[in-house]
């Protein structure tokens, strides 16, 4: 008996080392968003220390939300896309999956206008996986790309991105058969305008060049799905019916272009996002896969660091 406890023991220290803690206590998908703030608005994770809310957030489990006499705000359900109006001199606890009302009034759900869901909750319980610390992933020196494997793009969204090896190390991308040069980057990423294509899929791959020598190429092929004019024109009016909704919601539109496969444009508004909400770790994790989609490795063990600083901390 003492011999099979032990070995459990030892099964579930190494099942933790393996997977790392983040792994382990991996979070649950927001149950609600907040948005649509006006007045004294409060959050609260323990019922005791409130913060005031000036944007929109992201609720989970446990949290609680208050307004005063000149407060009102709007909790759209992340897995119904329904929506309900918080009235002033209300707090409103978010009990497992479910809004409970302590106090005041919360109206009847109705449909929330704009795809404010889009997919959110399945990506984010993807994301966890991604939020594991992984250290020496690539030897000094080395020069190994990956590409992202799909990724859609448009007259709209063109751009394509992957990790960057220096100023002195340019690309060779070719798309279709059809070659393009690409200068290198100091920064942690390049970026190439892809010249407008034909609706449908095309095949792309980039080498890694020094000087007139290829040092390198992408261990795989990547692909293209261009949008028509049509889809294009499509993707933006879901966009505008979220900036209409809420001008400022970059994680919204984030989360739409994301869902689409537009990973490029959704990862620099989760970027801007972060950037000036840097207290929003809860939804670090998307910004985490995004890389991860790209296969941008250095930010994505950065971003991942910094996701686990302040869990830590908090």
């Amino acid at each position: 008996m003492k011999i099979r406890l032990f070995a459990a023991m030892i099964l579930a220290v190494g099942l933790y080392m393996t997977q790392g803690l983040s792994s382990v206590f991996a979070a649950d998908p927001p149950v609600s968003m907040l948005m649509q703030v006006n007045g004294t608005v409060e959050h609260s994770r323990d019922g005791t220390a409130w913060k005031p809310v000036t944007r929109n957030k992201y609720l989970f489990a446990g949290d609680m939300i208050r307004t005063g006499a000149d407060g009102a705000g709007k909790l759209v359900d992340q897995s119904s896309n329904m929506a309900q109006t918080i009235s002033a001199n209300s707090q409103i606890e978010v009990a497992g999956a479910t809004l409970k009302v302590v106090s005041g009034k919360l109206s009847a759900p109705e449909p929330a206008a704009g795809d404010l869901v889009a997919g959110l909750g399945n990506r984010f319980a993807e994301a966890q996986r991604y939020t594991t610390v992984r250290r020496g992933v690539q030897k000094e020196g080395a020069i190994k790309l990956r590409v992202v494997q799909q990724i859609t793009l448009s007259a709209g969204y063109p751009e394509l991105a992957w990790q960057s090896f220096g100023k002195s190390h340019s690309f060779t991308v070719t798309i279709d058969g059809a070659a393009h040069t690409v200068a290198g980057s100091e920064s942690d990423l390049v970026r190439f305008k892809v010249p407008e294509l034909s609706p449908g899929k095309h095949s792309f791959t980039v080498a890694v060049m020094d000087g007139s020598q290829k040092v390198a190429e992408a261990d795989k092929e990547g692909s293209i799905i261009w949008l028509s004019a049509a889809e294009d024109k499509a993707l933006g009016e879901s966009i505008a019916k979220i900036r209409a909704i809420s001008p400022k919601d970059d994680f919204s539109v984030a989360n739409l272009l994301d869902e689409k496969g537009v990973t490029v444009a959704a990862m620099d508004l989760y970027r801007k996002y972060f950037d000036e909400n840097k207290d929003d770790n809860e939804m670090r994790p998307l910004l985490i896969r995004a890389y991860n989609e790209l296969k941008l490795v250095e930010l994505k063990q950065k971003e991942a660091l910094l996701y686990n600083d302040k869990l830590n901390t908090n």
